[in-house]
């Protein structure tokens, strides 16, 4: 199977062609014989260690000093997922499929990166040497070894406590959750009112940010976008309880935010992410006091607004503070010019079905990880829709909706807090409960958490 080819949207993805950097999460790689037997042992060493990280990407095409790699060949076919494939299939236990993209630059070649999922409940072990040298000695991977990342960065087999602590305890709490996923199942999945502290806390963080996004927009001077994005767009807003408290070290907040992010790719990713912390200077993601004045915990804060062209990305702002609290501000994909042109549909006159569900089991998703990795008891939802009135429910792949199904009220409000082993086994109530009272302003009744499992196969684009 060939890698699957550069879309036209801008990906995340395209941020590590970009700015190509060497991370504990990320391997760069010069361009490689593929059909070379100790490149795949190789290859097979860094993929195990990616993986016993927690995840990360393999980017071909790059030095380690992070300039381009010269002798770009031709064809790209080989770097495919059946090739990553065989190199797992061959080498590492338990196997594991990797996704291969091939990523256009904005400055316009094509580069090959491989995504590495996380491991499980075990983790990633070699199973057999790669080619013996002259000497019987094993090149690239040597059976009965686990690799991890180590500072450099790079791929070693794992030997102290502090090799093996993180790799043990990602385990432990994959098993932990799988099991507090049984259990949650027999648990009535409703949601619970926060007490009013909770709830009055989340509304104020909810519509402070709000303003604060109004104002950033009233500045933007360069922005180009179809429809007033103040009067149409959505905020998704949490905050993750727990009795002690959510502490995040500021220093760190990026970093987990970018492996929160694989994970979450897991059950939503259309190239285009919640919370993902460009790099690129001019949008990249920088911390802030809470307040103007300066006052208030630190807040990581993404500013995409003032970037004026949008045919290709989507103005999003958001926040995301170090006590646990989240919120996202986005206009609708459907009044892009890029969706105007391709339904031929007015920017402004009709909304997505599944985009609502999509975007609202993204920010569920990433809500339950961030509180399941610093052990937050419950997670508290505020979502918002605003410029629905005169809209039309419609989608973008040719799924047939009944037509003349107009909201009349123009925004809608939903609040929820769930356990947080229940939003791991009942993703799908939580969010039929959080956006189907959206749907219904259009008359569509048939919103449900079956409606919703249905269709989440489609969250995944890439």
């Amino acid at each position: 199977m060939m890698a699957k080819t550069a879309a036209d949207e801008r990906s995340d993805l395209t941020d590590l062609v970009d700015y190509p950097r060497e991370t504990l999460d990320i391997e760069l790689k010069e361009w490689i014989d593929l059909s070379d037997k100790v490149a795949q042992a190789k290859l097979a060493k860094h993929i195990a260690a990616l993986a016993n990280h927690g995840g990360g990407y393999l980017v071909f095409g790059f030095c380690d000093d992070e300039s381009i790699a010269p002798d770009r060949p031709a064809d790209l076919a080989s770097y495919s997922r059946d090739t990553f494939g065989r190199i797992v299939t061959r080498y590492l236990t338990p196997a594991f499929q990797c996704e291969v993209q091939l990523v256009k630059s904005s400055a316009g070649p094509t580069y090959p990166v491989v995504l590495v999922p996380s491991h499980g409940s075990a983790p990633i072990g070699a199973k057999a040497d790669g080619p013996h040298d002259s000497k019987g000695q094993p090149q690239g991977i040597r059976a009965g070894t686990y690799y991890v990342r180590k500072p450099g960065p790079k791929s070693e087999g794992a030997l102290g406590v502090e090799d093996w602590q993180p790799l043990i305890r990602r385990c432990v709490v994959f098993d932990r959750d799988s099991l507090l996923a049984d259990v949650a199942r027999a648990i009535q999945p409703r949601s619970e009112p926060s007490v009013p502290a909770v709830a009055d806390r989340l509304k104020t963080w909810h519509d402070e940010s709000e303003a604060r996004w109004r104002s950033i927009v009233k500045k933007a001077t360069a922005l180009q976008w179809p429809v007033n994005i103040e009067a149409n767009h959505c905020q998704l807003s949490y905050i993750i309880l727990s009795d002690d408290g959510i502490a995040i070290p500021a220093r760190e907040l990026q970093q987990i935010l970018e492996q929160v992010n694989r994970d979450v790719r897991k059950t939503v990713w259309t190239g285009w992410s919640m919370f993902y912390p460009f790099t690129r200077p001019e949008i990249a993601a920088a911390l802030h006091p809470e307040f103007d004045d300066g006052t208030g915990v630190d807040v990581l804060e993404s500013n995409l607004v003032g970037d004026g062209n949008f045919d290709t990305s989507l103005p999003d702002y958001w926040r995301y503070s170090v006590d646990g609290r989240a919120t996202i501000i986005r206009p609708y994909r459907e009044d892009r010019q890029r969706s105007v042109e391709g339904t031929g549909r007015k920017a402004g006159t009709w909304l997505s079905p599944e985009t609502v569900l999509r975007e609202t089991a993204e920010m569920v998703t990433h809500a339950r990880i961030m509180a399941e990795r610093f052990e937050g008891s419950r997670v508290a939802f505020q979502c918002t829709w605003r410029g629905l009135a005169g809209r039309e429910i419609n989608d973008f792949d040719g799924i047939y909706w009944s037509p003349g199904r107009h909201a009349r009220a123009d925004q809608r409000t939903t609040t929820g807090t769930w356990d947080v082993p229940v939003l791991a086994a009942n993703w799908h109530e939580v969010v039929a409960q959080l956006s189907c009272p959206v749907l219904s302003l259009f008359g569509f009744t048939e919103c449900s958490a079956e409606f919703v499992a249905g269709q989440a196969p489609k969250f995944i684009k890439l």
